[in-house]
């Protein structure tokens, strides 16, 4: 570890835990593909429901045993902690649960961060863990000031007796940090004080991520890395010699961003070039 943060013991609790639920979710090579979702009270719930639902089974049916949920197409982007946006992000996540077998492993992300919303709806529709996207320190984004959500996040895991993972993302390629925290020490803080025990990196490119990833390894050899966006399969390969992990998202579209629609053909590209990565 570096500098003086030791990594923190984890908060567990003594409860039931979802029945079927992998022992790890941090395993090597892990693939987790990013399901978009709107979340806004001007759409209409049961189509979103089936239109996630529909995705979800498809990207299962294809050999993907992670997802994560996000609700990255309403416009405008709204607070997460707004109550439509959480109840649809709760009906949307049920029954996603429902829908896919046990070993599929279910993550979430509300934009823009609630440290209560994400703890919650995760732990009551059966998801694994969530993706904080400001978890330490302060950034600005193209609309303000976003202040980290981590005594939010743990207060909400601790009232509710929740041992939902989290995954926080570190320096968000969306945002720029305040302050002059390094990013050694941002992870640092998340990993002792916040009880990560995975990060997610993002560059403003693929060569920036990975120096991003070389520069953590250094300082915490043991801890698990996932790269949070940029992956295709053309880099793939080369981005699991820096990551023990990977999110993917936009090179499944048919418009090459994460708001588009499920594209067959790429998706099938993309899972062909990681299964012979297994291999």
């Amino acid at each position: 570890m570096a500098g003086n943060y030791a990594k923190a013991e984890q908060m567990y609790f003594d409860v039931p835990q979802r029945k079927g639920k992998p022992e790890n979710v941090h395993t090597p090579k892990q693939l987790i593909v990013s399901l978009g979702v709107k979340a806004s009270p001007a759409y209409e719930i049961s189509r979103i429901c089936e239109e996630a639902v529909e995705e979800a089974k498809i990207l299962y049916d294809a050999g993907t045993r992670n997802l994560m949920v996000q609700n990255v197409r309403d416009v405008p982007m709204l607070e997460g902690s707004r109550l439509p946006t959480v109840s649809a992000m709760s009906v949307i996540c049920k029954a996603i649960r429902e829908a896919l077998p046990e070993d599929c492993i279910l993550g979430l992300s509300i934009l823009k961060d609630h440290g209560e919303a994400l703890v919650t709806v995760a732990e009551t529709t059966g998801m694994d863990y969530i993706r904080p996207k400001c978890y330490v320190g302060a950034v600005v984004g193209y609309d303000g000031i976003h202040e980290g959500i981590i005594s939010d996040v743990l207060k909400a895991k601790n009232e509710l007796q929740s041992n939902v993972e989290i995954i926080p993302d570190i320096f968000d390629r969306t945002s720029v940090p305040l302050g002059s925290t390094t990013l050694v020490e941002a992870v640092g803080q998340a990993v002792s004080f916040g009880l990560a025990r995975a990060v997610v990196l993002t560059g403003k490119d693929f060569l920036e991520s990975e120096e991003m990833a070389r520069t953590v390894r250094n300082a915490f050899p043991d801890l698990y890395l996932y790269l949070g966006g940029g992956v295709n399969p053309d880099n793939l390969k080369e981005a699991y010699d820096c990551f023990d992990g990977v999110f993917v998202s936009s090179c499944l579209k048919d418009t090459g961003n994460m708001t588009g629609k499920l594209d067959p053909d790429k998706l099938r590209t993309f899972m062909s070039t990681y299964q012979q990565i297994l291999r």
